[in-house]
């Protein structure tokens, strides 16, 4: 299979990333060939059920193609009937007007590959319960494909493991740093992926130059490093580039039913770091009221946590509590369900730190550093459906 970007001339700044997911056998094509706006009041609840990530392609990225083995299947009971294209766009000056047909080019074959590829999205769910002080010239942050998941998932549907061949880092403007992380019974294996020089205007595959076989009851790391030194207030887990995300794609065979291995750390602990005693129960809205102790009465979570006085001391010491908080294990299978461990609590596994990767092959990452002083960045994203009626594979 091979896939390439398609972005229009002159609107090579403004495309973010673009991400193609495979819809619910049962979805509503009543809305077919509708354009909405991401996650909108107005967008049909049926695009909600497109969340298995087929592809996925960032800022500065250019074409991918498969091993000659694998492809991606089309056309059999288990292959999308339909698919949704969510391109996510940057317009730091607020450009208005502009009309945009990028997307992604797929080129196919009748010549049916061994086996099937699947993607996996690893790391931090992203949720405003990713949080990260400002004024850090330094925070760290990891999401857990926890073992849980991995033993479960494998152990239904392929005993003897995958194999991942390539893998896609992605974080925003605070990223400087992301590691993709392999235990297996307590011990460190290689690296699935890395960039210790993270650069948001370039997030490309890295091709892996050995195949790495993940077994039941392994587990995996996502772990990313933040600059927030010019900012005065939280950064979040979100959507927007000045929001961020914390996600490794991993491309693997043969396909098993796991789209999603995720995890999101305990907000509650944070809140008392600050020193939330109580919220508001049951929880009526979101995000939801602290009831006390006085100074944060009747403010939301996010507004506390920016009334706080971070500084270095008290953002290392958050960082330390942070990455040892048990997790909330976030397991999907495709077709909206979940592994029965999905919504269980997990702690982290104890690792050491820090883990010396390999030199980089020339290539595999950028030496240039992500933009300072970048101005407030506006992050409008847009969906739209199409049906897939080719009984084929994709190929390289």
């Amino acid at each position: 299979m091979e896939v390439e970007p398609v972005i229009q001339r002159g609107h090579e700044s403004l495309v973010h990333h673009i991400l193609l997911y495979q819809c619910s056998s049962s979805f509503n094509d009543s809305v077919l060939d509708y354009g909405h706006e991401c996650y909108h009041p107005n967008m049909p609840d049926a695009f909600l059920t497109c969340e298995t990530v087929i592809f996925a392609w960032a800022i500065g990225g250019e074409g991918f193609s498969y091993p000659p083995h694998v492809g991606l299947s089309l056309g059999t009971p288990l292959d999308p009937r339909y698919v949704l294209l969510e391109v996510h766009y940057d317009n730091p000056t607020y450009k208005e007007g502009l009309i945009d047909n990028s997307g992604l080019r797929l080129f196919h074959t009748t010549d049916i590959r061994k086996y099937d590829a699947g993607v996996i999205e690893a790391g931090l769910w992203v949720s405003l319960f990713h949080t990260i002080p400002p004024g850090m010239p330094e925070f760290r942050s990891e999401g857990h494909c926890t073992l849980e998941c991995l033993e479960e998932a494998l152990e239904a549907e392929k005993p003897s493991g995958i194999h991942v061949f390539a893998v896609l880092l992605h974080a925003h403007l605070a990223g400087r740093g992301i590691r993709l992380r392999h235990f297996r019974k307590g011990e460190e294996l290689r690296l699935l992926a890395y960039d210790d020089d993270f650069d948001f205007n370039f997030q490309e595959f890295q091709y892996l130059k050995e195949e790495q076989t993940i077994l039941p009851g392994d587990n995996l790391i996502t772990e990313c490093r933040y600059n927030t030194k010019d900012r005065a207030r939280m950064t979040w887990g979100g959507l927007s580039t000045r929001n961020e995300m914390c996600l490794s794609y991993l491309l693997y065979y043969p396909r098993i039913n796991l789209t999603r291995c995720a995890s999101i750390p305990d907000i509650m602990e944070q809140l008392q770091f600050i020193g939330v005693k109580e919220i508001y129960r049951p929880v009526t809205t979101w995000p939801f009221i602290i009831k006390s102790p006085k100074q944060y009465k009747n403010l939301s979570f996010m507004d506390a946590m920016n009334k706080f006085k971070w500084a270095k001391k008290e953002g290392l010491s958050f960082n330390k509590l942070v990455l040892s908080l048990p997790v909330n294990v976030r397991c999907s299978k495709t077709d909206n369900a979940e592994w029965s461990i999905q919504g269980m609590t997990a702690l982290p596994p104890h690792v050491e730190r820090p883990y010396k990767a390999e030199p980089l092959v020339c290539g595999t990452s950028s030496s240039s550093s992500p933009p300072k002083n970048h101005p407030l960045e506006l992050l409008v994203c847009f969906m739209v459906l199409c049906s897939l009626w080719h009984s084929t594979h994709l190929w390289s």
